[in-house]
């Protein structure tokens, strides 16, 4: 998946099993150049960037 941010195509998946965060669902990603942490999640019947942590650089 590309990343929102930078543009990179290197993200790493974070397993992350707390509440409002599910793996299976909406899958936390981390951006390998940047740093961004995100996930996509479906809300109604469009999707939505929801940032976690901003970008390092």
């Amino acid at each position: 998946m590309k990343c929102p941010h930078c543009g990179g195509r290197k993200a790493v998946e974070i397993d992350i099993h707390s509440e409002g965060f599910s793996a299976e669902a909406s899958p936390v990603k981390e951006c390998g150049k940047c740093g961004l942490i995100w996930r996509v999640k479906v809300v109604d019947d469009h999707t939505e960037i929801d940032i976690i942590k901003p970008a390092k650089k």
